[in-house]
């Protein structure tokens, strides 16, 4: 099996901004293992996300499964990396195999992955009958791929949602500033997270939240509901 090296992501052009008070609403971030380093290349970091209502989130997550034929570099990279074969069950696979998105991961096997990888590794939380994959390309990057009903893990187009995690820092200040650049939107979600996307993909969307050393980037094949999930507060948590 071979896996096609997962290009660097591009950090939006950023300029220098005014950094918005603290967000009350926003937790305190797990210890980052010592030997996490920063991507050269990541855009910004992102935050811990307060807890709301299971109804709430629920229902943002369901929107997550809806599948569109969307292009996305990001996707493509993640879902072109698994085998031409099927993929082996979590229970029979190393580590090393797990973590680079080739083996099909039920909610328990995804959780002790991440215990086992000592980083903090962010998602959407669970959907029902569906499966994760987890790639960890390189220190400081992170991705998790949704699989509905647990099937896909060889299809190399951009359909399935991913959630990715970067350590960089200073990521409130980047992703909140990325909005002056060409076609950027960004602005302040209630829970205080900075939320940038740029307009000529609007289904990869970027959250941060002040003093924490985390982007998370949401795809989704449905812009909208990229854009849901990364403003909705308590959709996005740490895997655990």
């Amino acid at each position: 099996m071979t896996t096609k090296k997962i290009p660097e992501r591009q950090k939006p052009a950023v300029r220098k901004s005014t950094l918005v008070k603290d967000s009350s609403n926003a937790p305190r971030a797990r210890k980052v293992a010592a030997k996490r380093s920063s991507p050269k290349k990541s855009a910004a970091t992102a935050s811990d996300v307060p807890e709301v209502k299971k109804s709430a989130v629920s229902k943002t997550v369901l929107l997550m499964i809806v599948v569109a034929l969307i292009s996305s570099g990001l996707t493509y990279t993640l879902t072109n990396s698994s085998s031409s074969t099927s993929s082996p069950a979590a229970s029979t696979s190393n580590f090393t195999e797990v973590i680079a998105g080739k083996v099909a991961l039920t909610e328990a096997e995804l959780i002790d992955a991440v215990k086992q990888l000592g980083a903090d590794v962010y998602w959407a939380g669970p959907v029902k009958g569906a499966k994760y994959t987890l790639a960890v390309p390189a220190d400081g990057q992170a991705y998790v791929r949704y699989l509905p009903d647990g099937q896909g893990i060889e299809d190399t187009n951009p359909n399935y949602v991913v959630i990715a995690t970067y350590t960089t820092t200073d990521a409130f200040t980047a992703t909140q500033a990325a909005g002056n650049t060409s076609n950027g939107v960004s602005f302040i979600s209630p829970a205080g997270a900075a939320v940038y996307y740029s307009k000529d993909t609007p289904t990869n969307v970027y959250v941060a939240y002040p003093n924490l050393n985390y982007q998370i980037e949401v795809f989704n094949p449905i812009a909208a509901t990229a854009l849901e999930i990364a403003s909705t507060t308590g959709a996005l948590r740490l895997v655990g």
